[in-house]
């Protein structure tokens, strides 16, 4: 899908949501979606903070940004940062992307990441925003490569239906997404919002057909 940086397909908003394990309170995490300070380009960025006894695990704020290009190609990532809160390095992701010498280049937990890109390649964040793009185009998202450390990873995005949801901040009208790749017990749903700009007001991973996290949106602000 052509996305031109002109047809007003991303608008700058933050929303912030609680994140539940079960039925476990574990704490919350905002994304914004933002103009960089070059033309046409974007950053996306996700906190995500533990709570309660979560925070015996994870004691930090977990961030993950992706700075990235709006044109008629696309979404197209420039750079990727995962921190997982620590003063560690060993689980966080530093990747680079040049598209010229179709190169990702960077680090992954320590190792040394030089992989070929492949068309339309995402990183964990920017696919996020290539999504939302798609959906206010009024394109399905289809089916999405993403880095994930040192390995490109197939999702695919499937319509499975119209949901009115009751939230924080309201009953909203969404539609359905189910993402998961091939021979993976690990499946995730997301409800988006078209009244929001499509923005994500709730998402569900699945294991072997169980639920694990939930996000609920908590709030939402534009610009």
């Amino acid at each position: 899908v052509a996305v031109r940086a002109d047809d007003g397909l991303l608008v700058p908003f933050t929303a912030d949501y609680d994140v539940h394990y079960g039925s476990v309170d574990v704490g919350s995490s905002r994304t914004q979606v933002q103009h960089a300070a070059e033309p046409g380009r974007w950053v996306i960025e996700l906190r995500t903070k533990a709570s309660g006894l979560a925070k015996l695990v994870v004691d930090g704020t977990l961030l993950q940004r992706s700075t990235f290009d709006l044109d008629p190609t696309g979404v197209r990532p420039v750079s990727y940062r995962f921190d997982d809160g620590t003063k560690q390095s060993d689980r966080d992701v530093k990747l680079e992307f040049d598209w010229r010498a179709s190169r990702v280049r960077g680090t992954a937990e320590d190792e040394a990441v030089d992989i070929a890109t492949a068309p339309g390649l995402q990183d964990a964040a920017s696919i996020q925003a290539l999504v939302l793009a798609r959906l206010r185009h009024g394109a399905e998202p289809g089916t999405i490569d993403m880095i994930e450390k040192d390995r490109i990873k197939r999702y695919h995005y499937t319509l499975l239906r119209r949901e009115r949801l009751k939230t924080a901040i309201g009953e909203l009208e969404t539609v359905v997404y189910r993402s998961a790749r091939d021979g993976s017990g690990r499946e995730t749903f997301f409800w988006h919002a078209p009244a929001l700009g499509y923005a994500l007001v709730q998402a569900e991973q699945h294991r072997d057909g169980k639920r694990a996290f939930q996000t609920r949106i908590r709030r939402y602000q534009q610009g």
